[in-house]
């Protein structure tokens, strides 16, 4: 049954709101805005890299020097992070967020906290590193090549933990403790379909209040 007036009041002024308050994209990341602009210079210069040309040698070169920055950025890390000082009293509030099991939060040190994002960046580099030139080798995939030889290096520098170690950057502000992963443009889709369903539910609630209201009134009125 539709709903009555006030309900009907009650739904718009929730949608108005709604789209007051709809939520920004958000910004991308300047690894990305690099990595866009790379693509768009290798596409406009069309290089040759066909089997057995100088384009390739080049290209394996580049992915090489970029493998390697990586490794021994990684390594910079990981000596960084063994040196540094655990004071049990200085400790952060960490989310952990496991498949098939609730959300859970518990406190660890400064050095337990680096080396689960140092940790974390590894494993995803890591499967790159070996996926990537099995690529390369199986279907001579050449565009792998020239995403992960920029993103790699770029995205391990341009992370808090490399901003804060290698950089010598205060971990304050944005850079304060616990990181949280960087944005996606999938992260403003996320918003703007949790955020109407959210701003929604009082909607609901007070249109099925109205209704009860609606029915009180009526009912009094046979009597």
């Amino acid at each position: 049954r539709a709903p009555r007036p006030r309900a009907r009041a009650v739904l718009w002024r929730a949608a108005m709101a709604g789209e007051d308050a709809a939520p920004e994209m958000p910004t991308p990341p300047k690894s990305q805005i690099v990595l866009m602009v790379v693509m768009m210079g290798w596409k406009y210069l069309d290089v040759d890299v066909g089997p057995g040309t100088p384009g390739l040698l080049y290209l394996r070169l580049f992915y090489g020097a970029g493998m390697v920055l990586t490794v021994c950025c990684f390594g910079a890390l990981y000596l960084k992070i063994s040196a540094m000082p655990v004071d049990p009293k200085t400790k952060v509030k960490v989310t952990i967020e496991e498949p098939m099991k609730p959300k859970r939060t518990e406190e660890i040190t400064l050095p337990e906290h680096d080396m689960r994002e140092w940790k974390k960046m590894l494993t995803q580099s890591a499967a790159s590193m070996v996926l990537i030139p099995l690529m390369h080798y199986k279907w001579e995939y050449t565009i792998p090549l020239v995403i992960q030889g920029v993103s790699g290096p770029l995205m391990l520098l341009s992370h808090s933990l490399s901003q804060v170690h290698l950089f010598g950057q205060p971990a304050e502000g944005a850079l304060a403790r616990p990181w949280k992963p960087p944005p996606t443009p999938f992260d403003g889709l996320k918003k703007a379909f949790e955020e109407p369903e959210a701003a929604a539910a009082p909607a609901e609630q007070a249109a099925g209040d109205a209704g009860g209201d609606a029915k009180k009134g009526s009912s009094k009125k046979k009597k």
